[in-house]
């Protein structure tokens, strides 16, 4: 009797005795199937990870490769970790050469993806309990010419860009209070009131040895951040024309190279700023605000664990200030699986019910590992509940509500991006006025995007 015979025998005991499978169990295909899947470093722990060690990139992946090969014999699947220095370009090249992977967790979903047939539609594979349990936002990330593309798995990101991480003791050195809860907004003018009584010389040298915060300058979603504050957008309404050179985006821009040269409360050579620079300047203490959400409040633990830092330290999460006119403004942004263009029908299926494991009800409750917040209502809805996060998170949660997305909806910003932090940089490094920054990246990126 052959494998598969018996796997199916197996099966239909197990229903006739009232047993009930898994959600992902199938019978064996008719031949073997491999499925081959790419993801950027996302250091998830799987269930039964040990509590004194930071999981690696391939945790996550491993376990979950393994896990649902034992779940569907007959399927292999291949996993491989791409690092997000290049992963653009890998996907492209492979896209290019007619191979991609079968899935993908893409670094930003692009549309134009699904516009040139390179991907398979998913609604045949959301039920409606699905359609209810992810936020419609998160949906209509995936959405093109009125179908769904992408799985979502996480809700929002890291944080960047949506809020800022505090740290209250240095908050209690120098006397400041922190924002109420539940939202811990404040207004523009209230936030450099703070930063400049959280900028000092402790110890009394003459130089300033904690600053209240920093502007990375080469980090695109902090800095886009600052410009939604003040009501700038990088395009217009319709999304024909490149616009964050409009007066909004010239006091944005003016705003944090006054709170640079100024008022003093960041420290100078932000030009040449990253986002680690930035995130090792707040741990190190050298800041008393750092950017990001309760996924920044667990790298600590995890740089603790892995010794790049001696101990960890509370931290909160608050608004970025707002405009009273404008009102708070955060990131949000969702991200999934993909599944790409399938020749064989029986494969088909296996990579899609390979999308649905993933983003899963249970499995999407590894994020919490990350103090990641999911794409899924009902997940969120007891994860933090009863941790010592669960204040950050609905912090972080409520700041979410008042979320934009940063480049607009329909438009790949990728041929610009080198050019908008080149603006950033030019500004911060006062190579250029804001004015004169804006107007050459707004006057540049409208060539390139619509050749205007």
């Amino acid at each position: 009797m052959s494998r598969r015979m018996l796997i199916v025998i197996g099966i239909a005991f197990m229903i006739a005795v009232g047993g009930h499978l898994p959600a992902t169990m199938a019978a064996a295909p008719s031949k073997p199937i491999t499925i081959t899947w790419w993801i950027n470093p996302w250091r998830i722990a799987p269930p039964g990870f040990p509590d004194d060690k930071a999981p690696t990139a391939e945790d996550f992946p491993k376990w979950a490769s393994e896990e649902f090969m034992r779940l569907n014999p007959g399927v292999t699947v291949k996993y491989e970790v791409v690092t997000n220095t290049g992963f653009d370009q890998k996907i492209a090249a492979a896209i290019l050469a007619g191979n991609p992977p079968d899935v993908l967790r893409p670094i930003g979903f692009k549309r134009e993806w699904a516009r040139q047939g390179l991907l398979e539609p998913i609604d045949d594979y959301l039920t409606a309990e699905d359609k209810q349990d992810f936020y419609q936002y998160a949906l209509d990330v995936g959405r093109v010419g009125g179908r769904y593309y992408l799985f979502p798995w996480n809700n929002s990101n890291n944080g960047m860009g949506s809020t800022l991480l505090i740290n209250p003791a240095i908050f209690k050195e120098r006397g400041v209070g922190i924002p109420a809860p539940p939202e811990r907004g404040w207004t523009v003018d209230e936030f450099m009131q703070v930063a400049q009584k959280l900028t000092f010389d402790r110890d009394g040298d003459g130089k300033t040895d904690v600053y209240a915060l920093s502007f990375p300058a080469k980090e695109l979603l902090v800095m886009m951040g600052w410009m939604h504050v003040f009501g700038a957008r990088l395009f217009n309404a319709d999304q024909t024309e490149v616009v964050l050179n409009s007066p909004e985006g010239v006091r944005a821009l003016q705003f944090v190279v006054d709170a640079i040269y100024k008022y003093k409360v960041a420290p100078e050579g932000a030009a040449g700023m990253g986002i680690y620079d930035s995130i090792n300047m707040f741990h190190q203490g050298k800041t008393a605000m750092g950017y990001g959400g309760p996924y920044e409040i667990g790298r600590i633990d995890r740089y603790v664990k892995d010794g790049q830092l001696k101990e960890a330290f509370p931290v909160h999460i608050t608004q970025y200030p707002h405009l009273a006119e404008i009102g708070p403004i955060a990131h949000h942004t969702s991200g999934g699986f993909v599944v790409f263009k399938q020749r064989d029908a029986e494969k088909k299926k296996v990579v899609m019910d390979f999308a649905r494991f993933l983003t899963s009800k249970d499995n999407m409750t590894l994020l919490k590992s990350l103090l990641y917040v999911t794409a899924r209502k009902s997940v969120n809805k007891d994860l933090y509940k009863g941790s010592t996060f669960e204040k950050e998170v609905d912090v972080y949660t409520r700041a979410l509500d008042y979320g934009v997305p940063y480049f607009g909806t329909d438009i790949t910003t990728d041929p610009i991006d080198k050019h908008l932090q080149a603006m950033f940089e030019a500004a911060l490094g006062r190579t250029k006025t804001p004015k004169q920054a804006l107007d050459d990246f707004a006057r540049e990126a409208n060539k390139i995007l619509f050749k205007k």
